[in-house]
């Protein structure tokens, strides 16, 4: 039952508590009597203990929750961004809206080595973090720095935790003094708006904490990797950049209660989310280091607070979602992959700034001379190539490819009747396959044409550092961009910074080496959103899950998910004006088993049966089924 959680942690000693069993000889005295006790337990939040321990934050880092999963769901893969190689879950319950009860256990309670139990977990963390507010007086030593640390720790633990419990579950019961054995889990539910503004208030008094602590950020942009504990630890700039995220969410159409005035209370927190993050030296990484930001370091000058994680190869033995390169599946473990869709591809605008997204914006971008369908990856943002590998994608590096030309074959001869290979690492390997054929639970292939590069360095060998930046410096740009012209519009400012919302949208862009905005895109209120919203879905591609909630909290997710989804089919065939790359391009629905529906019910996930039936009270979300 959800009200009998009992959280099960090791402490100094052996000892296993939260709950304080008196026949282990610990007391809560004894918990909380010097703040070096205290500290240990509240440390325990951060330690995942190899996934032995489930009541850690790192749940709700997007790349842990998605390593190693048993049904290997990418979370990206379950929306029209993208498709999973492997017929598995994510085309049989997730995109049909339905879900097992084993697999709602799993993501929910679950206790399996490979579970991602989010409710176990938060509701672990969010008992763990009342336990030290609650008894925080009974602490009686430590610098005031010290304690102001972790009382700063502990208020943003528990909003936090309630925010993503939100994010996947809806409103929750917002949960802010300690449960006794004999008090029930079983209370009403708060709207997902308000459960929202709660959090955002706990991560404010963090934020005060920390400030009282003068601890704004646990590194220096000239010591960027301290202790591994210390990386994980929140800051006063994560505080506020969580806090701006919560509320971001609250004034978004899914939850906003208020209007404009919503709007106006999340742009003022990204303002202040921003320029807390700016005076603290964080900034955006020059562009020749783009990439940094999710593979070959730790962290980065950018990364405000992220997961991290060395010494795994990402495609030959990972599961879920580092296995983008699909084509080597004979005992590998996991080979589900992310394959992104033709209609993902389409946001990456041309280089010069048209759009793409749909016929007419291709239509207008062939006249002025800034796109041909026949050469679709020439003259684009250069974005794409760091994120999507498409049939000739240059080597990532040439150490890995020998391939003819160093780039990436994804395309049918039809005079050899084949898909030519790519060698990679001394390995030769096929990237393309007859549409439709990779189509089973156990060998992974893209049947979008595609294939994600965003954490993979393109090797075939060895171990190398991934990140997964949960928030940095071009997220904040861009929530401060569309929260801004909602309150004020694209020419708007908020919380005393002199740049407005289209200014931080171009700041963004311009890192890219991107143009600025077309004016025709950013003229108004109305067609600022839209242009924003696909700018945050290029520059956040595949990172952090941010694609997966941002369309539920736009609304946008029904008309995205009931679109037909396409990849490119690619032909070789006799070079000419045109068919300049001597290939024919063309766009093919994916097979009908790899589209999705919508159900409004998808907005949010339900608990399984099990838990939800022992309540009254608290009362489920609708079933997916």
């Amino acid at each position: 039952m959800i009200a009998s959680l009992v959280l099960a942690v090791t402490l100094t000693g052996g000892c296993h508590y939260l709950d304080v069993d008196p026949e282990l000889g610990v007391s809560e005295e004894d918990v909380f009597s010097t703040y070096s006790m205290a500290n240990t337990f509240l440390s325990l939040a951060y330690d995942a203990a190899n996934g032995n321990n489930k009541y850690n934050i790192t749940l709700t880092f997007p790349l842990y929750m998605e390593l190693l999963q048993m049904y290997f769901v990418c979370w990206s893969t379950t929306t029209d961004a993208a498709d999973a190689g492997r017929l598995g879950v994510v085309q049989r319950e997730f995109k049909q809206g339905y879900l097992s009860q084993d697999v709602l256990y799993r993501y929910s309670f679950g206790t399996a080595q490979n579970d991602k139990p989010m409710c176990t977990a938060m509701w672990g963390i969010i008992r763990m973090a009342n336990m030290l507010i609650d008894r925080f007086p009974l602490i009686q030593n430590g610098t005031e720095k010290e304690r102001a640390d972790l009382l700063g720790q502990a208020y943003f633990l528990r909003g936090l935790a309630h925010f993503h419990l939100c994010r996947m579950f809806g409103g929750m019961p917002y949960i802010d003094y300690v449960l006794g054995g004999d008090d029930s889990f079983d209370l009403p539910r708060l709207s997902a708006y308000e459960t929202y503004i709660k959090a955002a208030e706990d991560l404010e008094k963090s934020y005060e904490y920390f400030v009282e602590a003068g601890i704004m950020r646990r590194n220096t942009p000239d010591r960027l990797v301290p202790s591994n504990l210390e990386l994980a630890m929140p800051s006063g700039c994560t505080a506020l950049a969580v806090r701006a995220r919560a509320l971001l969410y609250a004034a978004s159409p899914l939850n906003n209660q208020n209007g404009e005035a919503d709007w106006v209370m999340a742009a003022d927190a990204c303002a202040l989310a921003l320029k807390t993050a700016l005076d603290n030296q964080f900034e955006l990484l020059p562009f020749e280091n783009y990439t940094d930001n999710h593979t070959g370091v730790v962290t980065t000058n950018e990364t405000i607070w992220g997961y991290t994680l060395a010494s795994a190869n990402n495609v030959q033995n990972w599961g879920g979602y580092l296995a983008y390169c699909q084509s080597k599946f004979s005992s590998i473990r996991g080979n589900s992959g992310i394959n992104p869709t033709q209609n993902f591809v389409d946001r990456f605008e041309t280089a010069d700034g048209y759009l793409l997204r749909t016929e007419a914006d291709r239509q207008k971008a062939a006249a002025a001379g800034s796109y041909n369908e026949q050469d679709p990856y020439s003259n684009r943002d250069p974005r794409m190539d760091l994120v999507i590998v498409h049939d000739g994608s240059p080597a990532f590096d040439q150490a890995f490819i020998s391939s003819e030309g160093g780039v990436f074959n994804i395309y049918y001869d039809p005079a050899t009747g084949t898909w030519p290979s790519t060698t990679l690492n001394s390995t030769v390997m096929n990237f393309g396959y007859d549409w439709g054929s990779i189509d089973n639970a156990t060998t992974g292939g893209t049947n979008t044409g595609y294939y994600c590069r965003r954490q993979w360095n393109g090797s075939f060998s060895g171990s190398y550092q991934h990140l997964d930046p949960c928030f940095r410096v071009g997220e904040m740009y861009l929530a401060y961009a569309e929260a801004v012209n909602e309150a004020y519009g694209p020419n708007g400012t908020a919380g005393g910074l002199s740049i407005t919302a289209l200014d931080a949208l171009n700041i963004v862009r311009n890192r890219a080496t991107m143009p600025d905005a077309r004016s025709e895109y950013v003229s108004d209120k109305d067609s600022f959103r839209s242009y924003v919203h696909n700018e945050r879905c290029v520059e956040l591609a595949f990172e952090s899950n941010h694609y997966y909630w941002d369309i539920r909290r736009w609304k946008e997710a029904p008309q995205l998910m009931n679109q037909t989804l396409y990849g490119m089919y690619i032909e070789k065939t006799t070079p000419s004006s045109t068919y300049p790359n001597g290939k024919i391009y063309t766009r093919r629905p994916l097979p009908n088993n790899r589209q999705c529906v919508w159900k409004d019910y998808m907005y949010v996930l339900p608990l399984p049966d099990d838990q939800a039936n022992t309540m009254q009270v608290f009362v489920n979300n609708q079933k997916w089924q």
